[in-house]
């Protein structure tokens, strides 16, 4: 009889064990889908665009200068005629990266200083890089508006007003994006 009171003992002990587990799990699965459906709830709010201008609400995120990949749809012809367009793209997308790698930083840094923003507050290599990854998509961009215009300009004219355009787009970009995150 002994024996049969262990054994039910022990099963009992057992069965209280894995309720226990079960009402764990159930808990930590619960505040799992609690956290899922808070950041579903996450809007984006209103953002303006312009091509000569950027809005930025937060600085989280990526920096988005220029066209969407959509956008680059709905254009016909991307190259300048006598431009070489592969090698020029490259040529000027390598000089682009080279003055970011040298200079973005810095720029970085000044434009947030002039709008009174703690260095802790921005990532300047994310920012930089972010804008590395949209330089394709400028260049394309001014060299359609440089064919657009009719200017006649030689190739090396024609890159360096597009690496003055993507310049001081940059500047302007980061600029309004420092203005939309002034949090003094």
């Amino acid at each position: 009889m002994n024996n049969w009171n262990n054994y039910i003992y022990y099963l009992h002990q057992r069965i209280d064990k894995q309720d226990q587990l079960i009402h764990s799990l159930e808990s930590r699965m619960q505040d799992i889908e609690n956290d899922n459906n808070q950041e579903k709830k996450q809007t984006v709010e209103k953002v303006e665009y312009n091509f000569d201008q950027l809005k930025i609400e937060n600085l989280e995120g990526t920096l988005h200068i220029g066209l969407s990949p959509n956008d680059l749809k709905n254009i016909d012809d991307l190259s300048v005629p006598g431009s070489g367009s592969s090698t020029f793209k490259q040529q000027l997308l390598s000089e682009l990266k080279s003055y970011l790698h040298r200079n973005g930083e810095q720029l970085i840094q000044e434009i947030a200083q002039e709008h009174q923003i703690p260095s802790e507050n921005i990532d300047p290599a994310v920012l930089t890089e972010d804008i590395a990854n949209q330089l394709p998509d400028r260049i394309a961009f001014y060299e359609q508006e440089a064919k657009r215009d009719q200017r006649n300009l030689n190739e090396e004219e024609t890159k360096t007003y597009i690496a003055d355009q993507i310049k001081h787009e940059i500047r302007h970009s980061l600029s309004k994006y420092m203005e939309g995150n002034d949090n003094r």
